[in-house]
């Protein structure tokens, strides 16, 4: 026993430092910009209706839940400069969640600005007035 305790203490020590390392790395990539929303997901901090998210495709398309319906559309981005285009969805009627739905696509599509880190976006419209903030819902 005594002599495998000289080799434990400097294994959990380089442990911890490590782990230590893991941590502050991952913090750093969060609070980078993300120089493109292609491949990402997100839904909006505060909402009374959980299910919307938005998710920015490949080749410029746009998709996602208004919180009863699901839509689609086109977007284009040029650095922190995003545009969406009209947005088609589903036709269902939710009483309770048709005001928000109408609320959150109508935001998305007076979008003009946005601020990015690999958790958080921020949309701004054209007067440079923050509309919402969104948190990353594929992040790993």
């Amino acid at each position: 026993m005594r002599v495998a305790l000289p080799i434990v203490i400097p294994l959990a020590l380089g442990t911890i430092l490590l782990a230590g390392c893991a941590k502050v790395a991952s913090d750093v990539r969060k609070a980078r910009p993300l120089a493109s929303l292609e491949g990402s997901e997100w839904g909006p901090v505060e909402t009374p209706v959980k299910a919307q998210f938005v998710a920015f495709k490949a080749n410029g398309e746009i998709i996602g839940h208004g919180g009863c319906n699901q839509f689609f559309g086109q977007y284009t981005q040029e650095g922190q400069t995003l545009t969406i285009g009209a947005l088609a969805s589903t036709k269902k009627y939710c009483a309770d969640v048709m005001q928000a739905e109408t609320a959150f696509m109508k935001t998305l599509q007076a979008t003009r600005k946005i601020e990015a880190t690999h958790i958080a976006l921020r949309l701004y419209d054209a007067k440079g007035q923050q509309l919402m903030q969104l948190r990353r819902r594929d992040w790993d």
